[in-house]
């Protein structure tokens, strides 16, 4: 159903002059009037409105004025807002960035916001920023553009940002769902259970009212909005008696109402993370065509590009000027996210190699307390306290950081490199009563210290960048993780043997430099 533009005009300009605050202002009382714009900030409890006769902002109490929208009193042209990275809704940073730019943008007089959009989805709690930004945004149409690109469209949390705003348009290819496609070719099961949890994670259902509220004030169906963020809904389209059409739940349908088609048959809430794949997936979630988003009313109609929005718009000459700084905040996310991921690698090194010494560590101190023979202990995998400093990192965080390979995004190179850096010792051989155990108390201490040390490390980076974590792993873990090895690190300045024929321990006092907090 494509609308004309003369048509599409008409109803652009109505919605405006009736929603949005702005442009030719008239006192109630004294009949004078002024072109200008209404901005976002106060002065006291009035509103600051730019007016356009004196070139300058004064302060106005909307109330007095009738206020008729019009082009005049604007600065012209219209603001491009690209929101077509897949960090966008992955990133505190980036999100407040984007809610920021739409604010401070609206505050310019444009004609209108454009957002394009192309994105798989991301968190809740970030798309919330962006939403609530262009929720508040009244003084300026924000209008969405689901332009489809690498990501196909607008899906999950993407989709909901989408459909906050004053219009919505998309392009004829692309769609609007709850999971995107997959570009790039095949993921595993495991990765593909990853990318859901990133970007459509069953996490989003704590927003179910959020996202009903949105559908209520933009009189879209609450049900297909929250289709869009919860996979296990079973959407069906029926026909009532008197010929009207509703959407509902599978269960929910009532005799009297006929079947016209299912929109999705939801995922099983048995399915396990782990055990999800695309064909779990596929055709069972709610995903919907261009077609579909115009039909359902979820879309105002079609454009294969920005400059067809301004055409609908009967803007066709207005000057795009693109949003900047956005594109910065993303780059400054990608490179704490690798710093971040080249963390997580040394520190599952460094753990790997406090293993092997508390293994040989405690084998030879047993050795030296009851026995003289001569043994080899070469390095093992398990020791007694690392698993507790690695606590809850995933089994397969790789993907989260773009790359499969099992060294969290590191080349062979560095790796190679960090693995040299480590204590060398990893075979010990002890000769009762030959056997220096100081050697691998000292190595022990030294790592432990330096896994604390890596641990400080990626928490400062996750502090300034939250969403730098894998969506399984929390701020907390780490904080858990790193007191643990402290802890372990306390418990190894006490130890203090004597073992028989070797009089006193030759290991130091206890001094306030050997602990690390």
């Amino acid at each position: 159903m494509k609308i004309s533009k003369k048509t599409a005009g008409f109803i652009f300009l109505c919605i405006l002059v009736s929603t949005v605050t702005a442009d030719t202002f008239k006192h109630k009382e004294s009949g004078e009037s002024f072109s200008g714009f209404v901005t976002q900030k106060t002065a006291g409890n009035q509103t600051l409105v730019y007016n356009d006769d004196e070139s300058k902002m004064m302060p106005a109490v909307l109330s007095d004025y009738e206020i008729v929208y019009n082009v005049k009193g604007r600065r012209g042209g219209v603001s491009l807002l690209e929101l077509t990275s897949p960090e966008i809704f992955l990133s505190d940073a980036v999100s407040k960035k984007v809610a920021a730019a739409i604010i401070e943008t609206s505050n310019k007089g444009p004609i209108a916001i454009i957002v394009q959009i192309d994105s798989p989805g991301g968190r809740g709690d970030y798309m919330k920023t962006v939403t609530d930004a262009i929720l508040q945004t009244k003084n300026c149409p924000v209008v969405s553009y689901i332009s489809g690109g690498s990501s196909g469209g607008a899906y999950s949390v993407a989709a909901i940002v989408a459909l906050s705003c004053e219009k919505v348009y998309i392009n004829p290819m692309a769609g609007i769902g709850a999971v995107g496609s997959i570009s790039g070719g095949y993921l595993s099961k495991e990765s593909y259970a990853d990318y859901l949890q990133i970007y459509s994670s069953d996490a989003l259902l704590t927003y179910s009212s959020f996202v009903n509220g949105i559908a209520n004030s933009k009189t879209y169906s609450g049900l297909l909005l929250r289709g869009f963020i919860d996979k296990r809904l079973s959407i069906i389209e029926v026909a009532n008696i008197d010929g009207s059409r509703e959407f509902t739940q599978k269960d929910n349908r009532q005799p009297t109402q006929t079947l016209i088609r299912t929109l999705a048959e939801g995922m099983a809430t048995s399915q396990s993370a782990s055990g999800i794949a695309p064909e779990n997936v596929v055709g069972k979630v709610l995903n919907l065509t261009a077609k579909d988003a115009v039909e359902f009313k979820l879309a105002n109609g079609y454009a294969g590009s920005v400059a067809e929005i301004l055409a609908e718009m009967q803007v066709a000459n207005a000057k795009i000027t693109p949003i900047g700084g956005i594109q910065d905040v993303v780059k400054k996310y990608v490179a704490a996210k690798r710093k971040i991921a080249d963390g997580l690698g040394r520190i599952d090194l460094y753990v790997n190699n406090i293993d092997s010494l508390s293994e040989q560590f405690a084998a030879i101190d047993k050795q030296l307390r009851l026995s003289t023979q001569t043994r080899e202990y070469s390095q093992g995998t398990t020791g007694y306290s690392s698993s507790r400093m690695r606590e809850g990192f995933p089994s397969n965080y790789n993907y989260y950081y773009g790359t499969d390979t099992g060294r969290v995004g590191r080349t062979d190179r560095n790796y190679q490199r960090d693995r040299n850096r480590l204590p060398e010792a990893q075979t010990v051989i002890t000769e009762e009563p030959l056997v220096n155990i100081q050697v691998i108390y000292n190595q022990l201490t030294l790592s432990l210290r330096t896994l604390i040390n890596e641990y400080r490390g990626v928490l400062n980076l996750v502090k300034r960048y939250p969403g730098g974590l894998p969506p399984e792993m929390t701020q907390q873990m780490l904080q858990d993780n790193m007191k643990s090895a402290s802890n372990e690190l306390d418990k190894l300045s006490l130890y203090r043997p004597v073992y028989p024929n070797q009089g006193q321990s030759q290991f130091p006092q206890r001094s306030s430099r050997n602990r690390t907090r």
